[in-house]
């Protein structure tokens, strides 16, 4: 079994803190967003949060093309169908200062509010974090570009005091279908099923794994991760209980949750999203033997064929793990790895929709090397040149690792 880095426990463990601790802030003026330098407005779902909040600091800081992140959440359809109709933001929304405004500021800490311009803000990037066709079955408009992200894990939660270990899909299928009438044990009460809205990713994704129709689930609907993170850490029977969380979501919560190993349809056999129940390298998601996982979406405007917006295409193709310039003074893939996601780069398998079945991948340029390095002991041979992978075996020499390609 591989162990996390110390890094990445410090991170997972300051993320945890940050839940149960509140520290007063002094209070500040609330600024306007189109106030900040070089904004760049999103909506996203409430899973991606850690990533921008984490990606944001580091854009605020990247001299070579400086970004202000401005946010707001909502669920994956709300935000694509928000997009395509240009709907402004009229309510406040959420930035994340830079380390000259808050050297002490960290993405465990609330992002700050701003207002919003006069007349609202139009939005830039909306963020789906399942397949559009799981929202919208229609064509995508002419005008928009689509660009698939990092994978997304969504996993099954319950309070630590759980004895329970695993579920298949077909109890999937009845606990949160049927719920009492599944006569599952021991979920058989549908007010500890903490579930999410129609609008939202883990709702969508679990609902096309277990062939379960979003309107037709049982349990408490609530609107945001954090809500169902609380119903499972104070459920007074816990070995009933049980959620649905995105995995980077999970990841900040495992002093409290434990993750249930998932069977899925035509499986043997049921597995963690990780390696083990207590290693963070998604192997299982990786490799195709755990299939409960989506692409995270972002969507842009087109203006003549060419991006609306070049700062959000910046934003989006550093996410997307592509070449950007000018080149930023920080490696983009590291908020993505810290905040549980996998790059397209690291992934072996792929699908094409919801749900859909699993094929074999191979990504043009590997990055299985330095995910690694980031989430547990990479084995791969270090290098300074392509020429010392050659020598050693083969490779290409990649943020100083050996990649297979």
């Amino acid at each position: 079994m591989r162990t996390p880095t110390r890094s990445l426990r410090l991170a997972i463990a300051a993320a945890a803190a940050a839940a149960v601790v509140t520290v007063a802030a002094p209070a500040r003026a609330q600024v306007t967003c189109d106030s900040l330098p070089n904004v760049v407005y999103m909506q996203i779902g409430d899973t991606q949060q850690p990533l921008i909040k984490e990606l944001g600091r580091a854009l605020r800081d990247n001299a070579p093309n400086p970004i202000t992140v401005v946010y707001l959440t909502s669920g994956s359809c709300t935000n694509i169908a928000a997009l395509y109709a240009d709907t402004p933001v009229t309510s406040n929304m959420l930035y994340v200062p830079s380390t000259a405004e808050d050297p002490a500021w960290t993405p465990t800490m609330p992002a700050r509010p701003c207002a919003p311009p006069t007349g609202g803000a139009h939005i830039d990037i909306a963020n789906s974090n399942v397949f559009i066709s799981a929202c919208d079955t229609n064509p995508v408009p002419a005008n928009i570009r689509v660009t698939n992200g990092p994978v997304q894990a969504y996993v099954l939660a319950v309070p630590e005091a759980s004895t329970q270990r695993a579920m298949t899909a077909e109890e999937a299928y009845f606990v949160f279908g049927f719920g009492m009438a599944g006569m599952v044990t021991p979920w058989d009460d549908e007010s500890q099923l903490a579930i999410r809205t129609a609008t939202k990713s883990t709702l969508l994704s679990w609902a096309a794994n277990i062939a379960v129709p979003v309107n037709k689930w049982k349990g408490i609907r609530h609107d945001s991760s954090t809500q169902v993170v609380n119903q499972l850490r104070t459920s007074t029977t816990p070995e009933k209980a049980v959620g649905i969380l995105g995995a980077e979501v999970y990841d900040q919560y495992r002093a409290d949750l434990n993750v249930l190993a998932f069977q899925g349809f035509k499986q043997y056999d049921a597995y963690f999203p990780d390696s083990t129940a207590t290693a963070f390298d998604k192997q299982n998601v990786r490799d195709g033997h755990y299939t409960v996982w989506s692409p995270t979406v972002y969507l842009q405007r087109l203006l003549g064929g060419a991006p609306a917006s070049a700062r959000a295409a910046y934003v989006i193709d550093m996410i997307a793990g592509r070449t950007v310039t000018p080149t930023p003074n920080f490696n983009p893939q590291v908020p993505v790895i810290h905040n549980g996601l996998v790059p397209d780069c690291a992934m072996a398998v792929q699908r094409s929709f919801e749900g859909g079945e699993l094929s074999r991948y191979q990504p043009a340029e590997s990055c299985v090397c330095v995910y690694e390095d980031q989430v547990s002991t990479s084995t791969c041979r270090t290098c300074a040149t392509t020429a010392e992978c050659t020598a050693s075996g083969g490779g290409v020499c990649r943020n100083s690792f050996c990649e297979v390609r």
